[in-house]
């Protein structure tokens, strides 16, 4: 992966403490499903150091919460996994694919064994995510995982397209597919809190979001740039070098540079979250769910993920 690239990602680094007892057994559950088939694929699951992720992402979960959260990012990989290969560049196998896990978001559990390991394992992890959540929270939770599975579809269609998105393009088709909204969603399951409807739906909280999911993104866009080029997967390195006809060296410095200016903007707007409380007129309550979510979720998604990839396995070269 490319070295001694300078991002500005300026919140506290931060993990569950019980991030190791979590790794000791983080196997079971996908090799349950049979999502892990053989010794090969059990050993790169377990380099992945996923639960580390997990409590990174989650660092105030410990115990089955914190089990979860793990679970969730190993369907994640081994799910995204599965576009590595010739599904990747087949839109009408991917939307197959698609369409049988999403439908997981809806049946009724459990599922006939039936089915394969991807959707198997979905319901039981959606089942658990909805545990002590409300109808809305469900709601709009099951609406971010379709719009995560629907941008795998659209990515298969441009693998095999040939032209390829735009960079605008290609940032705002990876803020589904990088996955943040469902992991923001699961940090407030795992904290046992809820932040208020209306201030979800809030402009403010709104482009907080989209603020987080894009500096994942992007920081993740540089650190994949080597895996996804043998891939001949597309990536934004190599999108900005074709559009703005510039070095490997000036296309991720443009890319830091958007990381910088979505920081500072998400630094500036956190700023304005008394006053949107005020404005809807929370109680102390909710006031302390919209604290937590901003704490434990929006920012250590991006700090955790940054983290995570600067020694992980999964994009060495």
């Amino acid at each position: 992966m490319p070295q001694g690239v300078d991002t500005y990602i300026p919140f506290p680094r931060r993990v569950s403490p019980d991030a190791g007892r979590a790794t000791a057994g983080h196997l079971v559950w996908p090799s349950s499903f049979g999502l892990l088939r053989g010794p090969d694929a059990v050993q790169r699951h377990a380099r992945g150091a996923y639960p580390e992720l997990a409590g990174r992402f989650h660092p105030s979960a410990t115990g089955a919460d914190l089990g979860l959260g793990v679970d969730q990012q190993s369907w994640f990989f081994l799910f995204d996994d599965a576009f590595d290969g010739s599904m990747g560049q087949d839109r009408e196998r991917a939307k197959k694919l698609v369409h049988a896990v999403a439908e997981v978001l809806e049946a009724p559990s459990p599922l006939p064994p039936t089915r394969a390991a991807p959707p198997l394992a979905l319901a039981d992890l959606w089942e658990r995510s909805c545990e002590g959540m409300s109808a809305s929270w469900q709601a709009r939770a099951a609406a971010n995982w379709h719009a995560y599975l629907a941008g795998h579809v659209t990515e298969a269609a441009n693998r095999s397209g040939g032209a390829g998105p735009s960079s605008t393009g290609h940032v705002t088709l990876r803020r589904d597919t990088c996955g943040v909204p469902p992991i923001l969603d699961l940090a407030e399951r795992l904290g046992h809190f809820e932040i208020a409807e209306r201030a979800y739906r809030s402009s403010l909280v709104t482009t907080l979001r989209h603020l987080a999911a894009e500096v994942v993104t992007l920081d993740n866009e540089i650190i994949s740039l080597e895996k996804e080029e043998a891939l001949g997967d597309n990536n934004l390195v190599l999108i900005i070098e074709r559009e703005e006809h510039c070095s490997r060296t000036e296309s991720i410095a443009l890319i830091c540079d958007m990381i910088r200016a979505r920081t500072e903007r998400f630094l500036a707007l956190e700023r304005q979250l008394p006053q949107l409380c005020d404005s809807l007129g929370l109680d102390e309550a909710e006031r302390a769910s919209q604290r937590r979510y901003q704490d434990d979720a929006l920012r250590t998604v991006m700090r955790g993920a940054h983290d995570w990839q600067q020694h992980c396995s999964r994009y060495a070269s």
